[in-house]
């Protein structure tokens, strides 16, 4: 069952994830079963699993009933081991040390788990499974290890680690501003430019236990890409990250002592639909940017020019040629270059060279004179053929007549 969504009433709406979660907590508040009995979040658990898990302890399998009630289980998970569960969200990057409401609480001890309803004072409410019952027990928020956050979760389509420097291109000029991103929207928090990946994709970067999101909307860096820093964060989300302070005047970040390089992990959780290559990140250099999916179908048609160089096209589309990346910048900060934006992307015309001794295949189109021309101008030639005989004979007839022969 799914659909929780409200909360206790005249209380404010925190998120859909946190509100689902928390209503279907509280459903089950009340619910007891003695300790070594079957418990229906054991029971559900335990479908398809090894039977004992029915009857074993249920405080961690009571949070993975509450979420799959509120259709959560990719936020939240589904475990009968509190330790087992607290990697699991280490692992999404969603896991913190400040208590919210909505997050999942692990205690220091006896491998106790709950769902945190309020906080206030130092102190945590949480709703769990203790002593047999579904009930609200409130602590220290220092008998705790740590909080799992559902709303933090994310399901990676692709992740790794590189290096990341930070720009500022808003078109001012200052400081070796380049120009307005590449992707035409306007700079601001969030927007990173990647040497290789597609306009548009989207994810997380994560340094030192903090994690921000970003989205590809501009190309870089150039140059430095080639020694391994492969992704330029703007510089807002660049101080968010060292603890630096953005300067709107310098457009540079300031309180981090000269490092302007910093190695992250990161998470694509979308692939953009521009152009780029999608995986691990590849050197402006390489021209990956301006890569093209080519489609499965219609069937390519393949040129053979010489036993040297082969080209392969899409239909009506003319292959990339390889560009050069603009010039580096001076460091600090890290700018992306100007020179990336991809070109339009408009259709393509093959221009196919002239070549002479050419090896033809059964695949290469050439021209020819098509068919019913040919087999017309055959019967056009027997006609007249077939016309000159009879005029040859009716003439020698007459001939033939007049003479008396």
């Amino acid at each position: 069952m799914s659909g929780y969504s409200a909360v206790t009433k005249g209380a404010p709406p925190i998120s859909p994830i946190t509100d689902s979660l928390l209503a279907a907590a509280r459903q089950e508040l009340g619910y007891a079963a003695q300790a070594g009995t079957q418990s229906k979040y054991g029971t559900w658990y335990s479908a398809g699993k090894d039977p004992s898990l029915a009857s074993a302890p249920w405080c961690d399998t009571f949070v993975s009933y509450a979420g799959q009630s509120a259709g959560l289980l990719k936020q939240v998970g589904s475990f009968a081991a509190s330790t087992d569960h607290a990697e699991w969200f280490r692992s999404k990057s969603a896991w913190t040390s400040q208590p919210q409401p909505g997050a999942i609480g692990f205690l220091k001890d006896h491998g106790q788990v709950g769902v945190v309803e309020k906080v206030a004072d130092g102190k945590v409410t949480t709703i769990e499974a203790l002593n047999g019952s579904v009930q609200r027990v409130t602590r220290p928020d220092s008998d705790f290890s740590g909080y799992g956050v559902p709303d933090q979760v994310v399901h990676p389509v692709y992740e790794g680690s590189t290096t990341a420097s930070y720009f500022w291109d808003d078109g001012s000029g200052r400081n070796g501003d380049t120009g307005a991103p590449a992707s035409g929207k306007p700079m601001q928090k969030g927007l990173a430019a990647s040497p290789s990946w597609p306009m548009g994709t989207e994810g997380y970067v994560m340094y030192e236990g903090k994690k921000a999101p970003f989205f590809v909307g501009d190309r870089g860096p150039g140059s430095p890409s080639g020694s391994g820093i492969m992704l330029d964060l703007d510089g807002k989300t660049f101080a968010d990250l060292t603890g630096g302070t953005f300067d709107d005047g310098s457009l540079t970040v300031e309180g981090i002592g000269g490092q302007g390089h910093i190695d992250i992990d990161y998470m694509i959780t979308k692939w953009g639909d521009g152009l780029g290559k999608k995986g691990a990140p590849v050197a402006f250099s390489e021209g990956a940017y301006n890569e093209r999916s080519v489609p499965a179908e219609p069937q390519q048609i393949k040129f053979k020019l010489s036993a040297a160089e082969d080209v392969t096209c899409a239909p009506n589309e003319a292959p990339i040629a390889p560009q050069k990346a603009a010039p580096a910048k001076p460091a600090a900060p890290q700018q992306k270059t100007a020179a990336a934006a991809p070109a339009p992307e408009a259709k393509k015309t093959v221009a196919i060279p002239s070549v002479t001794h050419v090896a033809y295949d059964t695949t290469t189109p050439r021209p020819e004179t098509p068919v019913p021309v040919i087999a017309s101008g055959l019967v056009a030639c027997a006609l007249v053929a077939v016309g000159m005989r009879f005029l040859i004979v009716q003439a020698r007839k007459g001939r033939h007549e007049k003479t008396g022969a």
